[in-house]
C-alpha cells in the first residue's frame, strides 16, 4: 500500500513539475518573440527604428536643424569643396545626385563641377550664411566653356563669354524636373544676367516659351514672381538650390 501511495505521489509531482515546465517555456517563448518584435519595430526610446533612421529637415531652412543627415558623395565629376558641410535629407541628395549624373552623361567632357555648402551633419547655423540649416539647399557652381583658374576651390563669376550655357540648361532643367516630386525643388536663386545667358541658348535652341517661362524668371521679366529660378544678389557665380519638405519630413516647414 505505501508503495502504491508512493507511486501515486510522484506521478502527480511529475504531471505538476511538466505543467511548470511547459508553463516556463511558453512564457519564455512568449518574451524571446515579443522582444524579437520589439527589436525590429522599437528604438530604445520606443521609436519606430525605420523611421529612426530616416533623414529629417526639422524646421526652416533658416531656422532649423537636420537629424539623421546623408553625406553627399561623388565620384570625379564634383568637387565638394566642404564636406563637412554636405550634409542634406535624402530626397535633396538624391535629386543633386541624379541632376548632375545625368548632365554628365549627356555631355561628358564637361570639366568637374564644384559643389558649395549644403548643411552641417546636424544642420543648424553655418558660417557665410544665413539658411543652409536643415538640409535642403545647396549651393552648386557653374559649367563653365573651359574651367576657369581657381575653379573648382572658389565660385567665379560668369558672363557671356565663358558660361557654358547648354551645360547649365541641362542641369536646371533637370533640377526643376523634380519640383512636382515629394520633396523636389522649391526655388532656384541665380543672377538674373546669367539666367538671360542660358534663357538665351534655350530660346535658340527650341526650348519652347511656356516651359521658359515656368522655369525662369527672366523669361517674366525682373519684377516677376514667377518662374523656378530667381533672382537674388550675389549669386553671378552659383545657383542656391532649395528643395521642398518631403512628406516624410515631420516637423518640416
Amino acid at each position: 500500500m505505501r508503495s502504491l501511495v508512493a507511486l501515486t505521489t510522484l506521478l502527480a509531482l511529475l504531471t505538476v513539475g511538466a505543467g511548470t515546465a511547459d508553463a516556463q517555456r511558453a512564457r519564455k517563448g512568449k518574451q524571446i518573440s515579443h522582444k524579437a518584435e520589439g527589436t525590429r519595430g522599437r528604438g530604445a526610446r520606443g521609436v519606430a527604428v525605420r523611421e529612426e533612421g530616416r533623414s529629417q529637415s526639422v524646421g526652416l531652412p533658416w531656422a532649423g536643424h537636420l537629424e539623421n543627415g546623408v553625406q553627399l558623395k561623388m565620384g570625379d565629376s564634383v568637387f565638394i569643396r566642404r564636406p563637412y558641410r554636405a550634409w542634406g535629407t535624402r530626397t535633396t541628395i538624391d535629386y543633386v545626385k541624379r541632376a548632375i549624373t545625368e548632365t554628365v552623361e549627356l555631355y561628358p567632357r564637361l570639366h568637374v563641377l564644384s559643389i558649395g555648402d549644403i548643411s552641417a551633419e546636424n544642420g543648424g547655423q553655418v558660417s557665410d550664411h544665413h539658411s543652409h540649416q536643415s538640409g535642403r539647399d545647396i549651393d552648386i557652381g557653374l559649367y563653365y566653356n573651359k574651367q576657369p583658374a581657381g575653379y573648382p576651390s572658389s565660385f567665379i563669376n560668369a558672363n557671356e563669354s565663358n558660361l557654358n550655357a547648354k551645360a547649365m540648361w541641362a542641369l536646371i532643367s533637370k533640377l526643376a524636373a523634380t519640383s512636382e516630386k515629394d520633396g523636389g525643388v522649391k526655388v532656384i536663386f541665380l543672377d538674373f544676367e546669367v539666367q538671360g545667358i542660358i534663357y538665351r541658348w534655350a530660346q535658340n535652341h527650341g526650348v519652347s516659351d511656356r516651359k521658359l517661362e515656368r522655369i525662369f524668371q527672366y523669361a517674366n521679366g525682373a519684377g516677376s514672381n514667377e518662374g523656378l529660378v530667381r533672382h537674388y544678389r550675389n549669386h553671378q557665380h552659383h545657383i542656391h538650390v532649395r528643395f521642398n519638405c518631403a512628406r516624410a519630413d515631420r516637423n518640416c516647414s
